[in-house]
């Protein structure tokens, strides 16, 4: 899985703050600082084979998804990779079950399932601020 940016969050955390700050000393505040919170859910599937959550980036820039969680109305919550980036007009679908992990496929690794039919999927930023719901309207 590519995982760029992550290093760029350290260097500019520490052209912020002064001093060097190592990537695991980084806090949700300091990645807040650098990155766009404009995501978008824009799926949820609720087969039972296979089911997922697609989050989109339509922004300019890459965001990185370290202290992101995605939940479910009975506050399931999947918490994304340290370190995940998801590049401009890229999207990545969060699928419930098991598989090996890819830019474009995160698993959560449940053997149950989540997504019930109308349920809303959260997408909260590293502050625990929502960013996107599905469906919107939620």
């Amino acid at each position: 899985m590519k995982y760029s940016g992550f290093v760029g969050i350290a260097l500019v955390a520490s052209a912020l703050f002064g001093g060097l700050v190592a990537a695991e000393d980084l806090t949700p505040d300091d990645i807040m600082l650098e990155m766009e919170t404009n995501m978008t859910i824009t799926g949820l599937s609720y087969a039972d084979d296979d089911e997922w959550v697609e989050v989109v980036n339509p922004g300019m820039a890459s965001q990185d998804f370290t202290f992101w969680t995605l939940e479910d109305e009975n506050n399931n919550t999947y918490l994304f990779p340290e370190g995940f980036v998801l590049l401009p007009g890229a999207a990545v679908k969060v699928h419930t079950g098991m598989g090996n992990a890819t830019e474009t496929d995160l698993y959560w690794g449940r053997d149950d399932l989540v997504w019930d039919d109308e349920e809303v999927a959260t997408l909260k930023n590293a502050a625990g601020e929502i960013v996107a719901r599905y469906p919107e309207s939620a």
